[in-house]
């Protein structure tokens, strides 16, 4: 008898140590998503992704908190803290986020010998477990297409190139020598404006690393929105930084809005347009309904980071001190967003 519960005891033991080996072996295996699968908008990203919408959360850089990884219902309730990190270019899809770790723009940051940890490509699962990091160079704007990470990946030997690498950590590869602005992907072609010898419009076939001219002008920060007859908006380099759009095959060009601006972001539903007007004379952020033309202004002076999320506009002052949100719409009902700092 003594024996036999000698053996129950052993087998016990096995039983529970195998399924906790069991539970960690599937907490830190890599959960793979649909292959067209998103992690942020276009707009979002161009301006810092610094919000995201996912899954009825919006996850966040809590600029009271030194720009660390939050998260918070649709309703600006129940936050939670999901990283001590200071994330930009956040992405969220499937059971993780991505995001550049920046952690060398923090006020609190001291230097330390471990500073060549402060920047990265680091993915977290959504309940803030499992940080892993899927390369240690400095990284720049990110964006989450399927299986794969399209990113800025940065060393002083070689500077500011473009990269792929898998939600894995695997499959690293560069995809061109230029610093590429991969904010726009649809159907596993990117879009994006040149960055060396000029602005042009192109296109890159992700599947194949084929490049196609799609309007040869000076463009910058081209957003797809599919919603609204597949337009492709950018800011006209060569018409004073003006607000334009055109056909995916880069015809139809039609001006927007005349005004000189630094930034826009335009709602997924393809209705509302946002933007910082940036001529030294009467700097604004402002709001046009694409429908009917009519804009107007939300505040006077200078602005930046104009995000969508939640059915909400977030933006920062010029120094990113204080943020603001207003409700999607021609509203200007400006209110301060302040979440709390959580331990």
């Amino acid at each position: 008898m003594k024996l036999n519960k000698k053996i129950i005891s052993v087998f016990i033991i096995i039983i529970i140590t195998g399924s906790i080996f069991l539970f960690y072996r599937n907490s830190i295996k890599t959960k793979y998503i649909a292959d067209k699968a998103y992690g942020n908008t276009s707009g979002n990203l161009f301006n810092g992704g610094l919000f995201c919408e996912y899954n009825d959360r919006i996850y966040f850089s809590n600029l009271k908190d030194d720009g660390t990884l939050y998260s918070m219902d649709l309703d600006m309730l129940n936050f939670k803290k999901i990283s001590n990190d200071r994330a930009e270019y956040i992405n969220a899809t499937g059971s993780y986020i991505y995001y550049s770790r920046m952690n060398h723009k923090k006020e609190k940051s001291k230097p330390s010998v471990f500073a060549f940890r402060n920047a990265g490509l680091y993915r977290i699962n959504l309940n803030g477990r499992n940080t892993k990091s899927l390369n240690d160079n400095p990284s720049g704007l990110l964006n989450v297409y399927g299986n794969n990470v399209y990113y800025q990946h940065y060393t002083n030997e070689d500077g500011l190139k473009f990269y792929k690498v898998g939600i894995d950590g695997s499959g690293e590869k560069k995809l061109s020598d230029e610093g590429i602005l991969p904010m726009t992907i649809d159907d596993s072609v990117l879009y994006y404006s040149g960055t060396k010898k000029d602005h042009y419009l192109y296109s890159m076939n992700l599947k194949n690393g084929s490049i196609s001219t799609v309007f040869e002008g000076e463009c910058y920060a081209p957003i797809l929105i599919k919603a609204n007859q597949n337009y492709i908006y950018f800011m006209s380099v060569s018409d004073n930084y003006s607000i334009n759009r055109m056909g995916l095959n880069g015809g139809h060009k039609t001006l927007v809005l005349n005004e000189r601006c630094s930034t826009y972001n335009i709602s997924e539903d393809g209705r509302f347009l946002y933007y910082q007007v940036d001529n030294n004379k009467n700097n604004h952020i402002g709001v046009m309904d694409l429908n009917t033309g009519k804009s107007q202004n939300i505040m006077e002076g200078n602005f930046k980071n104009i995000h969508i999320a939640g059915n909400k506009v977030f933006f920062n002052d010029f120094n990113e001190k204080v943020s603001y949100y207003i409700p999607v719409g021609l509203n200007n009902t400006v209110s301060v967003f302040q979440p709390p700092a959580l331990d």
